[in-house]
């Protein structure tokens, strides 16, 4: 939809992709996981009829180990705990998803979320891939 969109008053430049769902517009999200998920969280979730939509995406190294795995389910409890309604995630560097579009032979079996559903990378259209890549990466 974003294609359609006009520049907008908080600097977002006319043509570029909007936020999906909740989550914060690619690259805005500059406070780290936790502020986005605080932030979701304060959300009158009840209101929207076919639910919200909060994506994160994090650098896999974040999550490696079990300090990673202990931060992640921290934020899922604290997110939950404050009222978040729904939080999904891709675990994938940008290196990754740039090599998939220059080689989609080797990438076939590469999934990822795009908003409320999942996709096979390789498959998407290019300015879909290209919005997938800009969202920013996190570390725990």
């Amino acid at each position: 939809i974003g294609a359609a969109v006009g520049a907008l008053p908080d600097g977002r430049l006319a043509g570029t992709p909007l936020a999906d769902g909740v989550s914060p517009v690619s690259g805005r999200d500059v406070n780290g996981p936790t502020a986005a998920a605080k932030s979701v969280a304060k959300l009158d979730h009840e209101i929207a009829s076919n639910g919200t939509l909060f994506n994160q995406k994090f650098l896999p190294s974040a999550l490696r180990g079990e300090t990673g795995h202990g931060n992640l389910a921290s934020l899922v409890r604290t997110y939950f705990s404050l009222g978040g309604m729904h939080v999904q995630f891709n675990v994938i560097s940008k290196e990754i998803l740039r090599e998939a579009q220059q080689n989609p032979e080797q990438y076939r079996g590469l999934v990822v979320r795009v908003a409320g559903y999942s996709a096979f990378f390789t498959s998407l259209d290019k300015s879909l891939q290209e919005d997938i890549i800009t969202r920013t990466e996190h570390t725990i």
